[in-house]
Formats: C-alpha cells, structure tokens, sequence
C-alpha cells in the first residue's frame, strides 16, 4: 500500500469515526479499503500511537509523545477559514472510481504523471488538485469517484483517460490542514458549521483539496494541503 493511499484512507476513516461514534471499526475499516480490521488497527497505531478502539471519537487525535500524558480532551481546533478569490483553471485529471480500493489513488496518480509527461509536463510545473463530486456520506463506497488532476496551459488536451476540467473563476472558503486529522475536521466544520452560519452557499462544482506540496515530498506524518469549497452569496 502506497503512503499516499494510506494516508487518503486513514482521513476518511477519522472521518467516518468522527461523524458516526457508535458504528463499528469493522465495518469502517471494510469500508475505506483496508483488507481486515487488524490491517487498519495496526495503520492507526503507528499514526497515533494508540489503538483505533481506544480513542473516544471527540478528543484531539494526533501523534502521541509517549513521555507525555493522555491526549487532552476537547473537538480539534481546525485553522480558520478564510475567504480566497481563485482564477480560472484547467485541469488535466484521471478519475479513479472506488478510490479507497487497494491502491487505486497511487496508481491514477502514477498515470497521470507519466501522460503529462509524454507531453512534457513536469510534475512540478501545476498544482496538484483532487476534487471530489459526490457526498461520501450519500454516496455508496463503490460508487463514489476521485478525480486526481495537476493545473495546466491551454496547449495541454484531454486524450485517452486523462481528460480536461475548466474550472471557473471564483471565491471560495479553504482551511489549511497539515495532517490527517485536521482535514477531517476541517471538512466537518466548513459543511456543518461554517456554511450554514455564513451568507455564502456552495457553488456549482466539487469539493477539492489544493495540495501545498506533493504527498511522496513530505514525511509521513504531514499532511500540507487546502480543503476548499467554492462558494456563491446566499441571497434571502
């Protein structure tokens, strides 16, 4: 399993945690794409340091100094959104359907750079994007898709499975998560807190992650991303 698969399927599965405390870790860890519950308890352990059972669902989850105490108690404390105003974008992208299955995520990744780079497309050159279409929580697992992609110029078209997203200009809300923890709060809190209190909704398109930097270039414990939502005014 790639570190950037694990990491994609441990987020989702504090996720699932977080916003379901009483459902079982079986059917979380199935349901994420890890193979048995003891694969997904010992990925957990040596993210956190703990087991998955012993964590409580609602305290601050992060890497255990083991010197130190018990965790403290409390919802984790994501950074505050801001309100950006983003450019136009095209982005080349390879979807990948069931994305928490084996090594799906890793493997459209690899894809997608070695078709940008027949074309001469370095992998450094764009952002490295991942957008999201459909609500996980609505969405059966075998039917959801990921659509990885990296920015690019107007000479770049789709061929193949790779195909072009022309993104809109526009405001969105972000929340800058620098590990795995904080972007499951952090899409927690832009959807069910600060969405509903705000005079902005939703816009058309999906929920992405804007990558800061690579997933291979960071350690393993870091996470450097965006989590943002594009956003129109909510007229009354």
């Amino acid at each position: 399993m790639s570190e950037f698969t694990r990491r994609a399927r441990l987020e989702r599965a504090v996720q699932l945690m977080r916003g379901s405390p009483t459902r079982e870790l079986g059917s979380i860890s199935a349901e994420v794409g890890f193979a048995t519950p003891s694969d997904f308890a010992r990925v957990f352990r040596a993210r956190y340091g703990r087991t998955p059972s012993s964590w409580d669902r609602v305290s601050v989850l992060g890497p255990v100094d083991p010197t130190a105490g018990a965790i403290g108690t409390g919802a984790p404390s994501p950074a505050q959104p801001v309100l950006v105003r983003r450019g136009t974008a095209r982005v080349a992208f390879v979807r990948v359907r069931d994305p928490w299955r084996d090594d799906r995520l890793a493997a459209g990744y690899d894809r997608l750079i070695r078709w940008l780079a027949r074309r001469g497309v370095g992998p450094e050159v764009g952002e490295l994007v991942g957008l999201s279409w459909e609500s996980a929580k609505a969405t059966p697992q075998p039917q959801l898709t990921y659509d990885l992609g990296v920015t690019v110029g107007p000479h770049v078209e789709a061929d193949g499975e790779i195909g072009i997203h022309e993104l809109a200009a526009g405001r969105a809300v972000e929340i800058h998560c620098t590990t795995l923890p904080e972007t499951a709060a952090a899409w927690e809190h832009l959807y069910n807190v600060w969405l509903p209190t705000s005079c902005w909704e939703p816009a058309d398109g999906p929920a992405m992650k804007r990558f800061r930097r690579r997933p291979e270039t960071i350690d393993a414990s870091a996470w450097d991303v965006d989590c943002s939502i594009a956003v129109r005014p909510r007229w009354p």
